[in-house]
């Protein structure tokens, strides 16, 4: 029988004794029939790994071991996880990741056998971090620009050809938003479905939290996200461009004006990339505009400001058409 869920863990150079969390809170689960479960352990780092017989003691599940001939980053681990996998559903997990509950997979069975149309499944993230005191912090809820807690129709993934990018710190909000903007349905699954926990020998670089903040490499990870939209939606494409126009201007509000200069250099490389579409996208700011008539809206909050900006992007384009 084909797995209803394969879940992919990329070895990134852990050790058998550090993915042995991993693997055991998959070994672990209860009231579920393993056959329908899938453990693919990619290792794709600079070293292999050297004793596989250690996993023998999870006799639960099966493991598919990958061993690429190539070097590969982790989301190409991942990708190449996703191109060997049989399941219905696919979840993601880092070296540092763990199910956090015996009854992940019994619970995200029975949502999905409730939800068949949804694409994805979205549980809850714990996070583990420690303090500058060395006091350990937990922090629990839904992240939608992470990967971790989900369960994603592997179907879906290959409709709209959505693959793993390495972008850098932001590889894993790429693959997110993608899944986001093409979902026709995401089901809230009321369990806390991933842990990462916290280790002094495994590199925590694996869908690792990122800033919340604005950041150069955030804007690169846009241009790349609107590069894509582009290929697979014209009009989906259209709208996040013009969302991203109105949201850069909010965000660099908060960054002082003496430090906004590579922002600025990024945000313009984007408006130069798309210029074709920025009528399009003039539309779709004129229409919110009208339906957001709230003082804290940018547009009312300061008009002047505002529109010196919109003057700013339009200088952009015509320089970028001409």
């Amino acid at each position: 029988m084909n797995p209803h869920i394969s879940i992919i863990i990329t070895v990134n150079d852990a050790q058998e004794a550090d993915l042995a969390i991993p693997i055991s809170s998959i070994n672990n689960q209860l009231g579920i029939d393993f056959r329908e479960v899938e453990v693919i352990l990619v290792d794709g780092g600079r070293y292999r790994l050297e004793n596989l017989e250690a996993f023998r003691l999870f006799k639960n599940i099966r493991i598919n071991y990958e061993s690429p001939d190539t070097v590969l980053s982790w989301e190409e681990s991942f990708e190449w996880g996703l191109n060997v996998a049989h399941g219905d559903y696919v979840m993601f997990m880092g070296p540092d990741g763990l199910l956090n509950q015996t009854s992940v997979v019994q619970t995200f069975n029975t949502v999905a056998g409730q939800n068949p149309d949804a694409d994805v499944l979205t549980g809850l993230v714990l996070e583990q971090d420690m303090t500058r005191s060395r006091q350990t912090e937990y922090t629990i809820g839904t992240d939608l620009t992470t990967v971790r807690g989900r369960w994603i129709k592997r179907s879906f993934l290959d409709q709209f050809k959505i693959h793993w990018e390495p972008v850098g710190e932001y590889s894993d909000e790429l693959y997110s938003r993608l899944i986001n903007i093409f979902s026709r349905g995401d089901t809230a699954v009321n369990e806390i479905a991933y842990a990462r926990f916290m280790s002094r020998d495994v590199r925590g670089e694996v869908l690792a939290p990122t800033s919340r903040e604005m950041t150069v490499g955030w804007l690169n990870m846009m241009s790349r996200y609107l590069t894509v939209l582009q290929k697979i939606d014209q009009k989906i494409y259209e709208d996040e461009f013009a969302r991203e126009c109105v949201r850069y201007y909010t965000q660099q509000q908060r960054v002082l004006e003496t430090d906004r200069k590579p922002f600025a250099a990024a945000m313009q490389a984007i408006v130069e990339q798309n210029a074709a579409a920025w009528v399009q996208a003039q539309s779709f700011i004129d229409h919110v505009k009208l339906q957001d008539t709230s003082p804290e809206a940018p547009w009312n909050a300061d008009t002047q400001s505002f529109n010196r900006y919109l003057d700013w992007l339009n200088q952009i384009v015509s320089a970028a058409l001409k």
